[in-house]
């Protein structure tokens, strides 16, 4: 299972590649579905975002099932 890290670093190794691709390659419901709402809303609420209660608001394993990997390998190999 690719680490939340991983594909970030590889969303950014493709900057200059197609970005429509990559955008397609992420389920937006399923992204949004792996955020637990109240936990985000108590992250950015006050005078910043507290990054450590963001990152934990996230459930990984369905953000990571968000992602169709095939399509960023495809992406990133033009």
């Amino acid at each position: 299972m690719p680490s939340l890290f991983g594909l970030w670093f590889a969303g950014s190794a493709v900057w200059s590649q197609d970005i429509g691709k990559l955008v397609e390659a992420v389920d937006t419901d399923k992204a949004i579905e792996s955020v637990d709402k109240e936990k985000m809303t108590e992250a950015v609420s006050g005078d910043g975002v507290d990054y450590q209660k963001a990152y934990d608001s996230v459930d990984k394993e369905k953000a990571v099932e968000a992602v169709d990997m095939d399509k960023i390998k495809e992406a990133m190999s033009k």
